[in-house]
């Protein structure tokens, strides 16, 4: 059986990265070179306001009309933005986070094999990518068996074509599209992406079903919502495409998982303190964390 150690909710984790819109009125817009969105001129000034410019003119973007630039939510480690001018676009503009940045070249691999939003222009300090359409998963969605089926493929062909692993898969990191049936799945945010080790990223993948991304609180743990044993085998038997889930092929790879556990605690305490230090909640959540693993 696969288990997790109880654990105390009070822990923060500002990892999340995720496109939901706010409501257009509050985007900020501009004609020409005069695009500031309020509240954020350090970032649309200088260098990178004429960078960004240069880059749309070079994909035949007309700028004469207003250029909308959308903040997307919950990127806490990147700043991303849905920007649109017209009939051009839309486009994510992703400006890397101090822990983020261009240089992984497992995350370069990955896109080059097919994965993820399609990379139209790199900056030294962010990139513009193709829009996909879809939603963040959400955790009522793994009560979804067809949905469970689609991430499990869509891991499986990260790890088998690209060789390769995401290292954060969690909700905001993987892209439902869910309006025809069966479902797909994209993953998204490949910037933590390293060596192959499939059970180390089912395992962190089942760490993340305690997270609410939904709510307000989202950094609060509920360790009830681990997965059971039954559906921890549901997965890694479409995961490893085989129909029994009492399979010792399944079981086998069930213990390795469950060996990868704190491993992955390790993973991110080691970011936590590395980035954040100074900061009462990273502190606090990294030595929670930290009682899981001793």
């Amino acid at each position: 059986m696969l288990v997790h150690p109880s654990r105390n909710p009070q822990i923060t984790r500002a990892k999340v990265r995720f496109v939901e819109e706010v409501p257009r009125r509050e985007a900020g817009s501009g004609i020409g070179d005069s695009y500031l969105y309020k509240g954020e001129e350090g970032t649309w000034k200088g260098s990178r306001s004429h960078a960004l410019m240069s880059a749309l003119r070079g994909l035949g973007w007309n700028l004469a009309a207003p250029l909308h630039i959308e903040p997307c939510q919950l990127g806490l480690s990147n700043r991303n933005y849905k920007i649109f001018c017209g009939d051009f676009g839309p486009l994510l503009l992703r400006i890397f986070g101090p822990t983020v940045g261009d240089s992984n070249p497992d995350e370069r691999h990955i896109q080059d094999s097919g994965f993820g939003a399609h990379v139209v222009q790199r900056f030294d300090w962010g990139r513009l990518e193709t829009w996909l359409p879809g939603r963040a998963m959400r955790r009522e969605d793994c009560d979804n068996s067809q949905m469970l089926a689609a991430l499990a493929h869509e891991l499986r062909r990260l790890h088998t074509v690209a060789g390769r692993n995401h290292n954060d898969l969690n909700f905001t990191n993987v892209l439902v599209c869910d309006i025809g049936d069966p479902p797909t799945t994209h993953l998204l945010d490949f910037e933590y992406a390293g060596p192959l080790d499939p059970p180390f990223d089912v395992a962190n993948f089942f760490c993340e079903w305690m997270y609410d991304y939904q709510s307000p609180r989202w950094f609060e743990l509920d360790s009830t919502r681990f997965p059971s044993d039954a559906q921890a085998r549901s997965f890694v038997a479409q995961y490893l495409e085989i129909t029994d889930c009492a399979d010792g092929e399944v079981s086998a790879f069930l213990k390795e998982v469950q060996a990868r556990i704190p491993s992955v605690h390790t993973f991110w305490i080691d970011w936590a303190m590395n980035n954040f230090s100074d900061q009462d909640e990273y502190v606090q959540y990294a030595e929670q964390r930290q009682i899981l693993v001793d």
